[in-house]
């Protein structure tokens, strides 16, 4: 077989693409006749050598102490979880140094209004917030008052429910401001010829965004009215001001979008959104949204609303949003584990909270808020319980770490003694 000429060989490749196809047959019996060429300079061994390696290998194979290999590997296993049974038996739980602010939302069904008309009235919400936190090694409820008492930036401010009454409308509005500062209740003006209930209630505080639920009834002679609005706004925005009569201001640009959170790639987020076909008279635009408590998790929902320009009453229908809320939004999320591994521990268990150290767990159980060492194991008796109000719902949950937990109970302990800034206003015009 000649070898080709690379200076020929250069100059076809030049010239452009083969002219007949690479694998010819020629070139398969230049490799047929190759291979032939090493099988016959391959050295030959002799059948005795080939035998003796042969048995050689069997022996090893038959003397062997293969047993032991596999009792070994069988035991390593059991000698580990020894080792871990032992260590968990052993350890007792760690202490916890670690302090929780947790806002709770409560309920309350419709009273009879004070304004008469033909209105039913409104279901309205009351707020407590306590501090959980370690003193003298022993977790305490160090403190506890109305409202909600949240840290934004460098410093607490307090959201509370007030009410405010004239002779035809009633108010409960959220009233956001510092917590070293007194509240200052609003006035509304008062249209003699209307009835008017409305109430805001607070869904989610985070350490930045809060969620709002709106509602109005409005009666004006025998048409009565009703309206419903969720929002995410920030703290200032939510200390700005309310949005009154909804028919009259169809747009409240006092929010924050979820376009706003996650830029203007979602219209197709949007399109799967729904369960069903586009409704004709609703959209899904990501202006209207909120933040909804799931068992161990915040997650994000957004509003279908009656489309722009619609006559139609200010109302929504939730949708699950497939993602997840950024930090700025939920700062500490995470739980321990899975919410099935949680059942299985607490079968009574409807919510669950893990400090950012691992150091608290939180079991929403049974009527009780109860507190555990992080490794303690279920079936102990918690370290802490607090009673729950029927249907209590958890609206925030702020940690505190290393020296900000004694500074927190100085300054809640401070902030929620005080309530001549959170008792409901009461007026009249």
């Amino acid at each position: 077989m000649n070898n080709p000429d690379p200076d020929d060989l250069h100059k076809e490749l030049e010239s452009g693409p083969l002219e007949q196809p690479g694998f010819t047959s020629k070139l398969q019996r230049n490799i047929e006749e190759a291979i032939e060429r090493k099988e016959r300079a391959r050295p030959k061994v002799k059948p005795l050598l080939c035998f003796a390696g042969v048995g050689a290998i069997a022996a090893a194979l038959l003397l062997f102490p293969w047993s032991s290999i596999h009792t070994q590997s069988d035991a390593a296993p059991a000698q580990d979880a020894t080792i871990m049974t032992t260590a968990s038996v052993s350890s007792a739980p760690s202490p916890i140094s670690t302090a929780l602010l947790i806002g709770l939302r409560t309920e309350h069904p419709p009273t009879v209004s004070a304004t008469g008309g033909s209105a039913k009235g409104l279901p309205y919400s009351t707020y407590r917030t306590m501090l959980i936190a370690p003193v003298r090694g022993q977790l305490q409820k160090t403190s506890e008052g109305p409202g909600i008492l949240m840290p934004y930036k460098q410093n607490f401010w307090k959201i509370d429910s007030l009410v405010h009454q004239t002779k035809t409308d009633e108010f409960r509005y959220l009233s956001a401001h510092l917590a070293d500062q007194p509240v200052k209740p609003e006035t509304f003006t008062d249209q003699p010829e209307e009835h008017l209930n409305r109430v805001e209630t607070l869904l989610f505080a985070g350490n930045q965004y809060v969620s709002i639920a709106e509602s109005e009834q409005l009666v004006r002679g025998s048409a009565p009215y009703q309206a419903d609005r969720v929002w995410v706004r920030t703290l200032p925005q939510l200390k700005e001001g309310h949005t009154l009569q909804f028919y009259n201001k169809t747009v409240d640009k006092n929010h924050v979008s979820i376009t706003d959170l996650y830029g203007t790639s979602l219209n197709n987020v949007f399109t799967n959104a729904r369960s069903g076909p586009a409704a004709p008279a609703t959209e899904i635009s990501g202006q209207s949204w909120t933040v909804q408590r799931e068992p161990g998790r915040w997650v994000g929902k957004i509003a279908e609303t009656p489309r722009a320009g619609s006559t139609a009453p200010d109302s929504y229908l939730l949708h699950d949003f497939p993602r997840e809320l950024p930090d700025k939004v939920v700062n500490h999320d995470e739980i321990c584990c899975s919410w099935s591994d949680i059942q299985a521990s607490w079968p009574q268990a409807t919510d669950v909270l893990t400090s950012p150290m691992n150091d608290m767990l939180v079991i929403f159980e049974q009527s009780k808020l109860n507190f555990y060492p992080f490794a303690q194991a279920p079936g102990n008796a918690p370290q802490l319980s607090v009673d729950l109000q029927p249907g209590e719902q958890l609206v925030m949950a702020q940690w505190a770490t290393d020296h900000y937990v004694q500074e927190w109970i100085d300054k809640v302990g401070r902030y929620l003694s005080d309530n001549t800034a959170t008792r409901a206003h009461l007026t009249e015009q």
